[in-house]
């Protein structure tokens, strides 16, 4: 299952099945892609770069939830499910394999964070991941950064808040970060002060990772 799809089925859930609108359809002032970094995607500068999860406790006191997604040039989609827990102050969780598909979902390894670092209980699974730790610990994105790029698509869903903008992206220290060309790179979420955002990566061998962080839903 890719990626996209992933994030797909979450917003239809969360969110009720509600369609995303173009802002070029909106036709008032929240139709720009300025008013969409200012208003929505600048709540993820005070998460990255943060180089120690536990500082996430900071930004996030009533705990946190972080999925990382990583479907490989075959379309095989791995998930790191992690819950910052508020009052235990623990980061922990599980990495599963097809985690949507019933007949193929398999829990591959307990997993902990324990200074700065994610532990697997089981090492052997962790193969088939492309990246070490989380991208907040090695990515800083300012407003800066993001007047450097130049957008694919943009949109915004006046209903829910729910909004997305992709970029095209050419970032050596991606490539290094992935041992992979980046061929897109998405910033979404919905709704103010950080309710849920992800970053997207797509990849030119047809391989897709993503890092989300939100606040609980309970």
């Amino acid at each position: 299952m890719k990626l996209k799809n992933v994030l797909s089925v979450i917003s239809i859930v969360i969110l009720g099945g509600l369609m995303t609108m173009s802002l070029s359809a909106c036709g008032l002032n929240k139709d720009s892609r300025a008013w969409i970094e200012k208003n929505r995607v600048s709540d993820i500068y005070k998460v990255y770069p943060t180089k120690n999860p536990e500082d996430l406790f900071k930004v996030f006191p009533d705990g946190f939830d972080i999925n990382q997604y990583y479907t490989t040039p075959d379309g095989v989609l791995y998930q790191l499910e992690l819950e910052g827990k508020d009052k235990t102050k623990e980061i922990k969780g599980q990495f599963i394999k097809e985690p949507y598909a019933d007949d193929k979902k398999e829990k591959l390894s307990d997993v902990t964070v324990e200074n700065g670092q994610i532990i697997f209980s089981d090492g052997t699974p962790k193969q088939d991941w492309p990246v070490d730790g989380f991208l907040f610990q090695q990515l800083a994105l300012n407003q800066t950064y993001l007047d450097g790029l130049k957008e694919k698509k943009y949109s915004f869903n006046w209903e829910t808040g729910d909004f997305s903008i992709v970029y095209y992206l050419e970032d050596l220290r991606i490539t290094k970060l992935f041992h992979k060309k980046v061929k897109s790179f998405e910033i979404s979420g919905f709704g103010k002060d950080y309710y849920f955002r992800s970053l997207v990566f797509t990849f030119d061998d047809g391989s897709e990772f993503i890092e989300q962080i939100s606040k609980p839903y309970n």
